[in-house]
C-alpha cells in the first residue's frame, strides 16, 4: 500500500470517529460502572474518559481536530484493551456496542501503521492510565465510590453534549501530516523525558 493511500484510509476513518467520539464514551461511561467487568476494565475505561475530559492532555484540544484525534486514538486502543482484559462482561460488549466494536481490530491496525513508532507515547500512557487523576481523585476512586462516578459521568456528559464536531468539522481534516507531526513531537518529548 502505498502511503498516500495509508494516508487517505487513516484520515477517512479518522474523520468518522471524530464524529463518533461522544458515542464511544458512551462504551466507557458504561464500562466504568459495570461491575461484571474485571476491575482493571473499568479502570482503564476511567482513566480514557478522564484522558478525553483533560483540555490539557499531551496534544492539547486547543490545537483543533489535532488535538481531538488523540482522544480518539486512546478511546480505541483503551477499548481494544478491554477486549484483551477479557471476562465474561466485556465478552458481551462487541455485540451490546457493535457500532464500536465492529471495525475496532481494522482501527487498531490502521492506527498502528500510520502512527509507526510515534504512537509509542501512547502506548505508554495506556500503562498508566489507572494511575490518572481528575479534580483531584484518582481513577479508584471514581470506580469505587458512586458520587465520584456520577461527577464524572456528568462532567463527560456536558463534553459529549458540548462536542461540536459533527461531519462538516470533521471533512476539514484533509491530510495526516500535521497528526502524525503532533504524535511524534509528543514520542520525541517523552522519550527524551526518560533518558
Amino acid at each position: 500500500m502505498t502511503e498516500t493511500t495509508l494516508e487517505q484510509r487513516f484520515v477517512g476513518r479518522m474523520r468518522e470517529l471524530l464524529v463518533s467520539l461522544p458515542y464511544d464514551l458512551k462504551v466507557l461511561f458504561e464500562a466504568m460502572t459495570d461491575e461484571d467487568l474485571p476491575l482493571d476494565a473499568r479502570r482503564k475505561a476511567v482513566g480514557a474518559v478522564i484522558y478525553c475530559l483533560s483540555p490539557s492532555d499531551p496534544i492539547p484540544d486547543s490545537l483543533g481536530l489535532v488535538g481531538f484525534v488523540d482522544d480518539v486514538v486512546v478511546v480505541r486502543l483503551v477499548l481494544a484493551k478491554m477486549l484483551e482484559i477479557g471476562g465474561d462482561g466485556v465478552a458481551d460488549y462487541p455485540e451490546r456496542f457493535p457500532e464500536q466494536f465492529e471495525r475496532l481490530s481494522d482501527d487498531v491496525a490502521l492506527l498502528r501503521e500510520f502512527f509507526g513508532d510515534a504512537i509509542s507515547w501512547v502506548d505508554r500512557r495506556l500503562t498508566m492510565l489507572d494511575q490518572a487523576k481528575h479534580k483531584g481523585k484518582t481513577v479508584a476512586t471514581y470506580v469505587e465510590d458512586d458520587g465520584a462516578g456520577q461527577r464524572l459521568y456528568e462532567e463527560g456528559l456536558e463534553f459529549t453534549t458540548e462536542y461540536e464536531i459533527d461531519d462538516a468539522v470533521a471533512a476539514k481534516l484533509t491530510n495526516g501530516a500535521a497528526v502524525l507531526e503532533a504524535f511524534t513531537k509528543r514520542n520525541e518529548i517523552e522519550r527524551s523525558r526518560q533518558s
